[in-house]
């Protein structure tokens, strides 16, 4: 499993994005022009190429071998290679993607900032809420809300259930699961994939390279 993920400083869609746009899909070029600011504009693109340059790296595919069709669910997956699975997360100045060939994963990415914890009672398990309210700091309470979220993309199916009945604190959880942080932002991987998730970082540079 290759585990990118790709701290995001630049505010402006230029030149070079404007040119790196004709090595993403038809449908992402749509999407990527119904979004008014820059900053949404940079994550829509770049998540894109992201995930492409993963799959390249890890299958020895060229970028435009790769076509994609969404689940019933939403989830996006790649057309005619079963044994791929790969997910996507970003946030405000950080992408997380995660690319596997033995198993499905999931990933999110949060920025560690503020929040009012009264939302735990509408999506987070007991015992979470407890671990959450022992610890009293904003880093744990994304600890846990990324490792929901990334569980959820792990099955696919979006929110068809009850999520406060899923308890990431679990044993249960713990071989798939892994939580990293960088600078302010935290990220979590959930994956039936027996190789140790090792984050790699990639710049913005290094994508424009690969591409252009």
């Amino acid at each position: 499993m290759l585990t990118y993920y790709m701290p995001l400083t630049t505010s402006s869609f230029c030149e070079n994005e404007r040119n790196l746009i004709n090595f993403v899909s038809e449908e992402r070029k749509a999407a990527i022009d119904r979004v008014r600011f820059d900053d949404s504009k940079l994550l829509t693109l770049y998540s894109a190429l992201l995930v492409r340059y993963a799959i390249c790296e890890m299958t020895g595919y060229k970028n435009s071998d790769l076509i994609f069709s969404r689940t019933e669910h939403g989830k996006p997956f790649l057309n005619g290679h079963d044994s791929i699975d790969f997910n996507i997360s970003h946030t405000k100045g950080m992408i997380l993607c995660s690319v596997t060939d033995t198993g499905k994963v999931g990933v999110d990415v949060e920025r560690i900032r503020p929040l009012k914890y009264n939302i735990m009672k509408r999506c987070f398990h007991p015992n979470e809420i407890d671990y959450v309210e022992s610890l009293n700091d904003d880093k744990h309470f994304f600890e846990i809300w990324t490792k929901k979220e990334a569980y959820t993309k792990y099955l696919g199916t979006g929110l068809a259930f009850d999520i406060t009945s899923v308890n990431m604190l679990a044993k249960e959880h713990d071989d798939k699961l892994a939580c990293f942080c960088e600078n302010d932002y935290i990220f979590s991987v959930y994956s039936d994939c027996k190789d140790k998730v090792l984050p790699v970082s990639v710049s913005a540079d290094s994508l424009i390279s690969y591409y252009l």
